[in-house]
């Protein structure tokens, strides 16, 4: 008698907006590092092969982030098709490729918490524009701060001199960056250089220049100038905020990457712009000046802006056609 042909737990179209929904997640120079593998009633997360900046992240922590975002945005989908995600993280010691195993279980439904985030997944943007002056309320950084607490992280408010120094970390982590002329080469082959249109970041996402050297914002062009790029005031005064870890070991980057995209859908669904100032936690040493010294978490992993900002233009994806094998 012939094997029984394996077969998927979601019908197709399910699957394939399941996994358009986990491709929406935000990923490090948009290089969108994931590949599904989908059978019986598994869906396993691997990293998708020649496809990071190693420069820019030659740990691999932003893109073990990347793929816990993409982790978030994959359960929210599945609960949304009616079945329950059960997850494990890194599930084989032997093979550092395999990121997360995801098994779809029995009867499930999103949470009343979990709708607008679901919503949310294909609005949310990292904003690389000015924000204006209004100020991000009390109550909408504590359902932020809730929001990484679900899944065991913590969001630190940067106030004084705590905030300063993460200015100040930020401006010299850009200022040795754009001074790397191959880490810039890298970054150009991203951006201005891509080789394809559906994955880095195209020009019109990069945002304007700030006209103030001193704001606090990324400059993803890493001072490359391009003649059609506008130049723009960024506010004075952006809520500064900490993604806070328990560990600093990949399983804590991709539970640290679940709770950045649930802060980032919780932000989205309230109407907040959030840009993500990952140059500082780029740099060892300055990484160490983004935690709060009297704060009992120890392990920062990204400071982002909170604000009011324009709508922001999507960056593109891989087809789901590429990045999802069947079996």
């Amino acid at each position: 008698m012939a094997p029984k042909a394996r077969t998927v737990a979601l019908e197709p179209a399910v699957l394939e907006d399941v996994i358009t929904a986990a491709t929406a997640a935000p990923s490090i120079m948009n290089c969108q590092p994931w590949r599904f593998d989908a059978h019986d009633d598994v869906i396993d997360l691997s990293v998708l092969p020649d496809s990071t900046p190693d420069r820019l992240d030659p740990t691999g922590r932003e893109v073990y982030l990347s793929l816990g975002a993409a982790v978030l945005n994959l359960r929210l989908a599945i609960f949304a098709a009616g079945r329950t995600p059960v997850v494990q993280l890194l599930p084989d010691p032997y093979n550092r490729q395999l990121i997360a195993r995801i098994r779809i279980a029995g009867r499930g439904d999103l949470s009343a918490l979990d709708v607008p985030l679901y919503r949310a997944i294909h609005r949310r943007r990292s904003s690389r524009f000015p924000f204006d002056e209004t100020p991000v309320p009390v109550e909408e950084f504590i359902r932020l701060q809730e929001a990484a607490a679900l899944e065991g992280c913590h969001l630190e408010v940067a106030t004084g001199l705590y905030r300063d120094a993460i200015v100040d970390a930020s401006h010299e982590a850009q200022r040795a960056q754009n001074a790397d002329p191959e880490l810039v080469e890298e970054v150009r082959l991203w951006t201005t250089a891509r080789s394809r249109e559906d994955v880095g970041i195209p020009i019109e996402s990069l945002g304007p220049r700030s006209a103030d050297p001193s704001s606090v914002t990324r400059d993803m062009a890493f001072g490359q100038r391009i003649p059609e790029r506008p130049v723009a005031a960024f506010e004075s005064a952006a809520l500064l905020v900490v993604l806070m870890t328990t560990g600093d070991a990949p399983i804590n980057w991709l539970r640290g990457g679940m709770a950045l995209e649930r802060v980032l859908l919780a932000a989205t669904a309230h109407g907040l712009s959030i840009g993500l100032l990952s140059q500082s936690s780029e740099f060892a040493d300055l990484r160490l000046l983004l935690r709060d010294p009297f704060s009992p978490w120890h392990y920062p992993q990204i400071a982002m802006r909170l604000g009011y900002g324009p709508e922001v233009p999507p960056t593109p994806r891989r087809p789901v056609s590429e990045v999802l094998r069947t079996s």
